[in-house]
């Protein structure tokens, strides 16, 4: 960064252009230049706190900052654009954690507590005590919680409520990480064909665990590598059992998980 001349504009955009931190090196009149600040958080959305304050009061400004990095961008936005709920949105859909820097009227906004969550379950921590209280909200939290989870660990959906256990995309992240996880799915997606397909496809003796129908079912016999010239299905449950024999495959405690982002 030696020998720039911080003042010229042209070199300072070229600057920005390359690295949006070069903005905090800006001279105070080109911190104040939109086309300036607007190519540095294109690049770095918390270079935000560079910024004016009058460009800390823009909108196009900000909103660009916070697509590039909703969590670290809106806590340098002025007061008036953390109250303000396209803002705010744009934030949270970036980074759920933004929640934190909204204003408290837009914390107790259920449409945006809703994506906050949606994209960070424990963004809740930040919503309103009113909303905290909120089902549907809750709920969603929960969910992102738990999917975190089952991403790490597909046997985590053990511990999951009867109701996340009967949540498709749960169940099948799950599955994804360890086609075992199927036994702990509800009734209803044990019969589900994509599910019992994804666990198969990872571990070919979670079969046992699919509805007898799907046992049955030609498309995941065949996943599950039973064909003309390979074990038939009653072999197939047969050594999954004895696999599951030999692995003592009876978990007696909660894993425990890393689910912090």
């Amino acid at each position: 960064m030696e020998n720039i001349d911080w003042n010229n504009k042209n070199v300072v955009l070229e600057a920005v252009k390359q690295d949006g931190w070069a903005l905090a090196y800006a001279s105070e009149n080109l911190r104040d230049d939109k086309d300036i600040v607007l190519e540095a958080v294109q690049k770095k959305g918390c270079v935000l706190q560079y910024a004016s304050k009058k460009l800390r009061n823009d909108k196009d400004v900000v909103m660009t900052a916070v697509r590039q990095d909703g969590w670290a961008a809106l806590q340098y936005a002025s007061k008036k654009l953390r109250n303000d709920k396209n803002v705010v949105l744009e934030a949270v859909k970036q980074d759920g954690r933004a929640l934190r820097f909204a204003s408290e009227k837009l914390q107790d906004d259920k449409n945006v507590v809703l994506e906050a969550v949606k994209q960070y379950g424990r963004a809740l921590q930040f919503a309103s005590e009113n909303l905290r209280y909120d089902k549907d909200i809750v709920l969603e939290a929960v969910k992102q919680v738990v999917l975190e989870a089952v991403k790490q660990d597909g046997r985590a959906l053990r511990f999951a409520s009867e109701n996340l256990r009967d949540d498709k995309d749960i169940v099948l992240e799950a599955v994804k990480q360890d086609g075992w996880a199927l036994r702990f799915a509800s009734e209803n997606l044990r019969n589900d064909k994509d599910v019992v397909m994804t666990a198969v496809q990872q571990n070919r003796y979670a079969l046992m665990y699919a509805s007898k129908e799907l046992q049955e079912d030609y498309d995941i016999q065949k996943a599950a590598g039973l064909e003309p010239d390979k074990p038939d299905i009653d072999t197939v449950l047969g050594d999954a059992k004895k696999w599951c024999q030999e692995h003592n495959d009876t978990p007696t405690a909660q894993p425990k998980l890393n689910i912090e982002r």
